[in-house]
């Protein structure tokens, strides 16, 4: 079975309050810390370790932010080459955002490093669209 939806991710002006609310709210909710292309992220775990979540996704520290891009981002799996589905989104009326672009670390030393990721384990890449309705939609490819 193909997994279409994979990753999502909760913008949030305060990460530590964010955490706060969602671990008080939802208690078998736990963080981890990471730092993807030079944004903190607060990834969602289970408390329970022998049962982790069948998706996961994070909070996401966006101090700057605008109203006009608020809610959730839904990230789809892409199979069958991220290219040839934004040329697709751009044919049907969509408006690509976030060109395709490596997921990587930058060191303190300002090398760079291509880790393998949380959404399932690979170096992968993402890009982010705009559909003809409005909602920002990211995408996620391995290759």
């Amino acid at each position: 079975m193909q997994q279409l939806l994979n990753w999502f991710e909760i913008p949030v002006k305060d990460l530590y309050r964010a955490m706060k609310f969602y671990t008080q709210v939802f208690r078998h909710i736990r963080f981890d810390i990471k730092e993807f292309n030079g944004v903190s992220h607060a990834v969602f775990r289970s408390s329970n370790e022998t049962s982790p979540f069948a998706m996961t996704g994070a909070l996401v520290e966006d101090v700057n932010r605008s109203d006009q891009h608020t809610g959730p981002l839904l990230f789809f799996r892409i199979s069958d080459g991220m290219s040839a589905v934004l040329e697709r989104v751009e044919l049907c009326g969509g408006v690509i955002i976030q060109p395709k672009k490596l997921i990587r670390n930058e060191m303190a030393d300002g090398r760079f490093i291509i880790p393998k990721n949380l959404i399932d384990g690979n170096v992968g890449y993402f890009s982010h669209f705009k559909d003809t309705e409005g909602n920002q939609i990211g995408l996620y490819s391995n290759s």
